[in-house]
């Protein structure tokens, strides 16, 4: 039976500041603190006594080296026991828990049957127990299994289990009240399948049958008899008539269910630690030839979380998490946008926006036309402005034409001219400029060759005037960016030409087509090959 102790946190941070400082005494009891606890529960999770005293042997060597670094020193057994957890792991885990061959379980039965050694009933066979916990213990999951071991066996608290196990406490707790209540409905099946077998239940129904009946001889009673025993052998707990079950009248299967499952896992044989694993343990520690060694035994041992404690190989790291958290919330909006656009995208009408606005023009300037034969407009002109009321002369101030708006909207006076001057001749309107000959883009190279590449350069140069260019790509797997723009004449622009691929993609060629607002287009061959990502 295992006599550990429970954890003490200030024990605890005296090793490990002793630790920090190199102190062999320190790693000595630390040792002896913690090799039996670590002994027992490698060797349960391996099942294999040599690669166990190989995992306690490491473990207190990367302790050595790394266990100052947690940073609640107060957490040391839960260090130890993830290190070791994690070399377990890495070793290959056993499939159920295990323990070797060992004296019987006396110590299970409850305390009422053990006060007085004359009228303590006979226990149930080792055996008989240990088949019966290894059962109860398989229809549950490996990781159920672990937490029983950690939980009950180990007595670590919920805290404790989810430093070791990477996990928070209150989910450790919750995982742990699961497996127990689980433990606790296989152990109750696993009682129900040794009464089925119970060479006693075939007797225990016929007495049940002759006390209903009277006393009457069996063979008046034979068939009821044998229906009522199949019966009850179909079911878990077999009621006799007389309101007792089958455990109650065969003394076999009383002592079986009066041993509780928690005891039976706390009293289970315990292995016997090496003698030797104490000075291997504190020669490779303390050999100065062995640092390389040291180092290499740490390196194995994997990284640390920040908070200092061995990362797990089963257990995200909390950025990997994080990591994972944005990328499922990322891609759930852009399913969530994806399945609107389906939903509502036909029905849109098209859009009147063109952005960027390259392909707008100036327009030409409305002027009203301010001299006309030498007078001003008159409102009965086509396209003349009706003339402005006049406001009357002051006295003594000659009267004056009104004033005539300009191309900005305002208005001014024109001179009164004097009545002994010469009409001034009206001025002479500007030619209108020629139009300006459209653009023509040019493109080099004329042909794109895409082998082994996924992107290639290519020059648009306006021709013989302004160009208000865009591209029109034949294939949805070339663009050209930019897409668009404009250009003066003589100006050049770099376009890169990209081809888009999947997981599978076979040789094919495309083209890409510049088309100008006035003026003629060019086009751009595209050709690749195989590509495969």
């Amino acid at each position: 039976m295992p006599r550990w102790s429970s954890f003490d946190g200030a024990a605890d941070r005296r090793l490990v500041q002793g630790l920090n400082g190199g102190d062999r005494t320190s790693l000595a009891a630390l040792y002896d603190a913690y090799a039996e606890r670590l002994f027992d529960y490698c060797l349960s999770m391996t099942g294999e006594k040599k690669t166990a005293v190989d995992i306690v042997h490491d473990t207190f060597i990367d302790a050595w080296r790394r266990a100052p670094r947690m940073r609640d020193q107060m957490r040391l057994g839960s260090w130890l026991y993830a290190a070791a957890r994690r070399r377990c792991l890495q070793r290959g885990r056993a499939r159920h828990l295990h323990w070797e061959a060992g004296p019987d379980f006396a110590d299970a039965l409850p305390a009422d049957c053990t006060a007085d050694a004359e009228s303590r009933p006979e226990p149930p066979p080792a055996a008989e127990l240990s088949a019966l916990l290894e059962r109860s213990l398989a229809r549950l999951d490996a990781s159920d299994q672990e937490l029983l071991l950690l939980s009950v066996r180990h007595g670590l608290r919920p805290a404790d289990i989810g430093a070791a196990l990477g996990l928070s406490a209150r989910r450790a707790a919750a995982r742990t009240g699961r497996a127990r209540s689980l433990l606790c409905a296989a152990y109750e099946a696993e009682q129900a399948v040794y009464a089925r077998c119970c060479p006693g239940a075939g007797r225990a129904g016929d007495a049940a049958a002759t006390r209903r009946h009277g006393g009457r001889p069996r063979r008046a009673v034979g068939v009821l008899t044998a229906r009522r025993s199949s019966a009850a052998v179909a079911s878990h707990a077999r009621d006799d008539g007389d309101g007792r079950a089958h455990h109650e009248d065969c003394p076999a299967c009383r002592r079986r269910r009066r041993v509780e499952v928690g005891a039976l896992l706390v009293h289970a044989p315990s292995p016997v630690l090496p003698a030797a694993l104490r000075h291997r343990v504190m020669h490779t520690a303390t050999d100065p030839e062995l640092a390389g060694y040291r180092i290499d035994i740490a390196a194995r041992g994997g990284t640390l979380t920040p908070d200092g404690m061995p990362s797990q190989p089963d257990v995200p790291s909390p950025y990997t998490r994080r990591w994972l958290f944005a990328g499922g919330g990322m891609a759930g909006a852009l399913v969530t946008a994806l399945v609107a656009a389906l939903l509502i995208g036909p029905g849109l009408p098209p859009s009147t926006i063109s952005w960027p606005p390259f392909r707008t023009h100036p327009q030409p300037a409305v002027t009203p036309d301010r001299q006309n034969n030498g007078r001003p407009d008159t409102g009965g002109q086509s396209g003349g402005r009706p003339p402005l009321a006049q406001a009357p002369a002051a006295p003594g101030v000659p009267a004056g034409p009104s004033p005539q708006p300009t191309s900005t909207g305002a208005y001014r006076v024109s001179p009164t001219p004097s009545p002994t001057s010469p009409a001034s001749p009206s001025p002479t309107p500007p030619a209108p400029e020629p139009p300006a000959s459209p653009g023509i883009p040019t493109v080099v190279p004329a042909k794109v060759e895409l082998y082994g590449t996924k992107t290639a350069q290519v020059r648009l140069t306006a021709e013989n005037g302004p160009v208000v260019w865009s591209s029109v790509s034949s294939s949805d797997r070339i663009s050209v960016s930019p897409a668009q723009g404009s250009l003066e004449k003589g100006d050049s622009i770099d376009l890169t030409v990209t081809l888009h691929t999947t997981f599978l993609n076979p040789p094919g060629q495309g083209t890409v087509t510049f088309v100008a607002d006035d003026g003629p287009s060019r086009k751009l061959d595209v050709v690749w090959g195989f590509y495969i990502i």
